[in-house]
C-alpha cells in the first residue's frame, strides 16, 4: 500500500527528529563548561562534535574531554535483581557464579561479565537502594526478615552458600531479599577508564570505549567488549582523565567525631547526602560528591600529577539550626576557610593551587551542639591543569 505523500513526509521528519534527538548531548569540559552539542563519534583521539549553535564540527582531545550526557526517560532496571558496585555502580541481572575471587554477573542485555570481589557492595531486589553499612561478613537478608552472616563460598541462579559457625548453609535465591558483601579494603586505580550510564539506572566502567553507529562499544577488560545501543546511554564519563573525583579516590584518613559519643562507623557517604539520598541543591542533582557531618576530617594522598583542586559546597537540607565551619587544608595548613556556612546558599567555586603538596584535607566543624550540621562537599575533583580563568573562591551571600 502507498504512503500519501503527506504522511510519507511526516514520517521522514519524525524519524529524522528522533535521529536528532539521539545524537543531542551536552558536552563538559575539563574546564567544567558545558555547551550542547551533537555528538558524531567517540574513541580514543577524543570526541568529534557539532555544536548546536552553530560553527564547524571539532574534535574534543581526551586531554580536555570530561563528559557528554543527555535526559532520557527512565526504564525500569532488567533482571530478577540489582548488583552495586563500589562508586555506585549498578547493574540488573543475576549471579552466575564465583569464580575465584570475582563474581560472574548475568545481564540480559550484556551477557556474562566478570567483577573483581573488591568491588561488589550488595545485591537487591530493584528499586531497593545498597546499605550504607557494611560488616566484616558477608550477609543474606530473607524475605521473611530472617538474615544469615558468614562468608559466601558460592553462588547461582538458583542458591547461595554461606560457611557459617554451624557449618555450610544453603540459600535458595527464590527467599532471598538481599545479600550485602563483607566490606575489604578498596585499592583505587589511578588509570584512566569510562563510566557509561543508562537510561535503566545502570552504570559500568571499563578501560575504553567507542562510538560506532547505534552502538557503543565499552571495554569491560582483555578481549571483552560489550555493545550498548546508543539510544540507552545518557552519559559517558571520562575518569581520571583531566578530572579525578575525589569520591572515586579512597581517602587516607576518614575521621568522624559526633557531638556525643565516639562512633566511627560513617565518617562519610560516597556520591550521596550523609541521609543517604542524591546530592542535591535545590533544583539541581549532582552525581560527584560526598556527605558528611560535623566533625568530619577527610584527607588524600597527593602523587603530583594534578595541579589544583576544585569543589563547591552547601549545607544538606535546610534546618535553621546548621552551623558549620569549612576548611580546605594542604599539608595541615589552612588554605582557605569559611565559617557559618549556613542551609540555603551554595558555595562559589572554590579553586586550590596544589603547589606540590603532598596531602589534601577537607574538614568540617560544628557549631553548637551539631545541631542538623551536615554538608555536602559538590563535585570535589582533582584537576590536571588549574583553569586559566580562576573563578573567586569568596563564598556565596
Amino acid at each position: 500500500m502507498n504512503m500519501h505523500p503527506f504522511r510519507l513526509y511526516l514520517a521522514l521528519l519524525l524519524l529524522g527528529s528522533t535521529a536528532s534527538a539521539q545524537d543531542s548531548w551536552t558536552l563538559t569540559t575539563a574546564d567544567f563548561k558545558t555547551e550542547p552539542v551533537t555528538l558524531k563519534s567517540l574513541d580514543s583521539s577524543g570526541a568529534k562534535v557539532l555544536p548546536a549553535s552553530g560553527g564547524d564540527e571539532r574534535t574534543i582531545p581526551m586531554d580536555q574531554f570530561l563528559l557528554v550526557h543527555r535526559a532520557l526517560p527512565v526504564t525500569p532496571p532488567s533482571g530478577r535483581f540489582v548488583l552495586h558496585m563500589t562508586e555506585g555502580d549498578k547493574i540488573g541481572g543475576e549471579p552466575v557464579s564465583l569464580k575465584g575471587e570475582s563474581l560472574v554477573w548475568k545481564n540480559p542485555a550484556l551477557g556474562e561479565i566478570t567483577i573483581p570481589g573488591s568491588r561488589l557492595v550488595a545485591i537487591t531486589v530493584p528499586d531497593k537502594p545498597a546499605p550504607q553499612e557494611r560488616k566484616r561478613e558477608d550477609m543474606v537478608s530473607l524475605a521473611n526478615g530472617d538474615t544469615v552472616h558468614g562468608i559466601i563460598s558460592s553462588l547461582s541462579p538458583e542458591k547461595i552458600t554461606l560457611q557459617t559457625d554451624a557449618g555450610n548453609s544453603d540459600v535458595p535465591m527464590a527467599s532471598i531479599a538481599g545479600v550485602t558483601f563483607a566490606a575489604t579494603p578498596s585499592v583505587g586505580s589511578d588509570a584512566r577508564a569510562f563510566r557509561v550510564r543508562l537510561d535503566d539506572g545502570s552504570s559500568l566502567i571499563g578501560p575504553d570505549v567507542k562510538l560506532q553507529g547505534g552502538s557503543l562499544v565499552l571495554t569491560l577488560g582483555k578481549n571483552a567488549d560489550r555493545k550498548l545501543a546508543i539510544g540507552h546511554v545518557t552519559t559517558i564519563e571520562q575518569v581520571n582523565g583531566p578530572v579525578s573525583w575525589l569520591s572515586s579516590r579512597a581517602p587516607s584518613e576518614a575521621l568522624y567525631y559526633p557531638f556525643f559519643g565516639t562512633s566511627q562507623e560513617t565518617p562519610l557517604r560516597i556520591d550521596r547526602s550523609w541521609t543517604g539520598g542524591p546530592i542535591n541543591f535545590k533544583d539541581t542533582s549532582y552525581a560527584h560528591g560526598i556527605g558528611v557531618h560535623a566533625y568530619s576530617r577527610l584527607t588524600w594522598a597527593l602523587d603530583g600529577k594534578y595541579e589544583a583542586f576544585r569543589t563547591r559546597f552547601a549545607v544538606d537540607g535546610d534546618s535553621p539550626e546548621a552551623d558549620v565551619t569549612v576548611r580546605v587544608k594542604l599539608d595541615d595548613k589552612t588554605v582557605f576557610e569559611q565559617p557559618h556556612v549556613r542551609a540555603g546558599a551554595l558555595s562559589p567555586v572554590v579553586v586550590q593551587d596544589l603547589a606540590g603538596a603532598k596531602k589534601l584535607t577537607l574538614e568540617v566543624d560544628g557549631g553548637t551542639g551539631y545541631v542538623e550540621d551536615r554538608l555536602n562537599w559538590i563535585e570535589p575533583a582533582l584537576l590536571k591543569h588549574k583553569p586559566a580563568e580562576v573563578p573567586t573562591t569568596a563564598p556565596a551571600e
